[in-house]
C-alpha cells in the first residue's frame, strides 16, 4: 500500500524505532487534541466501534470507554503490538492487523473513527477505505474523522480539505453532527443517514 513519500513499511520502522513517535502520549498537544477527539465521539455509548489505524493506541483506551465493543485496528505489527499495551485488559477490545487497503472485519460499526491517516492514502487506497467505509457504517452510524490540517513532507495529500475529499468519495449521504476546527487540526462527526 503506497503512501505518498512513506509506506507502511515506513511506519513500521517508525514504530520499531521509538514506539512514540509523534508524542501521543506526553505532550500537551496531543493531550489536547485527544480530549477535542473525546468530544467529537461524544459522550454516550456506541454498540461496536471500529477505529482504524489505531497507531500505538494512544485513543483506544478512551475509545473503548465509549464502546460496547471495540475492534482497533493497526497496519504495522509492532504498532498491534502497542495498542494491545495500550488497551491492556480492557475488556470488550479486539486488536488486529489490518491495511487500510485491505477489507473491513465482517460486521457492521455504529462508528467509525479514523483519525490522521488519510492524507497518508494513494487515490486507489482512498477510495478502498470509502468503499470499506460505506459497507460497513450502519443507517445512523456515525463516522469521526480527525486530521491535522497541514500537509507533510511525507503525506501523498494536502490534510486541509481531507475530510471533504474523503466523504465525496464514500457513496452514501451524511448529516454533519459535530465539526471543529482549530488552526493545526480539524474534528468531524457525520451521521450515516438511512
Amino acid at each position: 500500500m503506497k503512501r505518498g513519500a512513506i509506506s507502511l513499511d515506513d511506519f513500521e520502522r517508525k514504530f520499531a524505532e521509538n514506539p512514540d513517535p509523534w508524542r501521543t502520549w506526553n505532550s500537551r498537544y496531543e493531550r489536547v487534541k485527544r480530549a477535542a477527539l473525546g468530544r467529537a465521539v461524544g459522550t454516550g455509548k456506541y454498540g461496536r466501534v471500529l477505529e482504524l489505524a489505531a497507531g500505538n493506541g494512544s485513543n483506544t483506551p478512551m475509545l473503548a470507554a465509549r464502546s460496547l465493543r471495540l475492534t482497533s485496528t493497526e497496519g504495522t505489527s509492532t504498532g498491534v503490538q502497542l495498542v494491545r499495551k495500550a488497551a491492556g485488559l480492557l475488556p470488550r477490545v479486539k486488536i488486529s492487523q489490518l491495511a487500510l487497503a485491505d477489507r473491513f472485519p465482517d460486521m457492521s460499526y455504529d462508528l467509525i473513527v479514523i483519525s490522521e491517516v488519510l492524507y497518508y492514502l494513494s487515490d486507489q487506497d482512498l477510495n478502498g477505505l470509502a468503499r470499506e467505509t460505506a459497507r460497513r457504517l450502519r443507517p445512523n452510524g456515525a463516522l469521526v474523522l480527525a486530521h491535522h490540517c497541514e500537509t507533510f513532507s511525507d503525506a501523498a495529500r494536502s490534510g486541509l480539505n481531507i475530510h471533504q475529499e474523503f466523504l465525496r468519495r464514500i457513496d452514501a449521504s451524511f448529516t454533519v453532527e459535530y465539526h471543529n476546527r482549530s488552526r493545526r487540526y480539524a474534528l468531524l462527526r457525520v451521521r450515516r443517514m438511512s
